[in-house]
């Protein structure tokens, strides 16, 4: 015995619909993201304290002693372009040594390629050479 069975089926559109306004949903639907966006929001702002300069903290201390670090190696950059890439007569080479300057010491000596300038950063632990080559 065979049986034969028909099933029908009933189907619609589908169409989506974006519940965010900035993405052509409903205006009404705002306040509401808003608010549930606001209700997640576990990020607090520091408060605000008297040293503050427009929002970024500031120390006067700390601001005085990166700009004398920036004025030394602008110092140092300058004098190596100077002594060794300046026109004319060479003015003062510089001298072979070690410098110390609050966390940096600099270690200037000749080498194979060239003379070799080594900055170690005691803060931070890093080291990085500079090599400026004979011409």
């Amino acid at each position: 015995m065979i049986v034969l069975t028909t099933l029908s089926s009933n189907a619609q559109d589908f169409v989506y619909r974006a519940k965010n306004p900035a993405f052509g949903g409903n205006y009404v639907n705002y306040s509401w993201l808003l608010n549930s966006a606001n209700a997640q929001n576990t990020y607090t702002e520091k408060s605000s304290r008297a040293s503050s300069y427009r929002g970024y903290e500031y120390d006067p201390f700390a601001n005085f002693e990166q700009d004398m670090q920036r004025r030394f190696f602008s110092q140092l950059s300058s004098q190596i372009i100077d002594s060794y890439f300046g026109e004319g007569t060479q003015q003062e080479q510089l001298e072979e040594g070690s410098y110390q300057f609050g966390n940096y010491k600099i270690d200037i000596s000749p080498g194979d390629q060239g003379i070799n300038i080594t900055i170690q950063d005691f803060a931070e632990g890093s080291e990085s050479v500079i090599t400026i080559p004979y011409y």
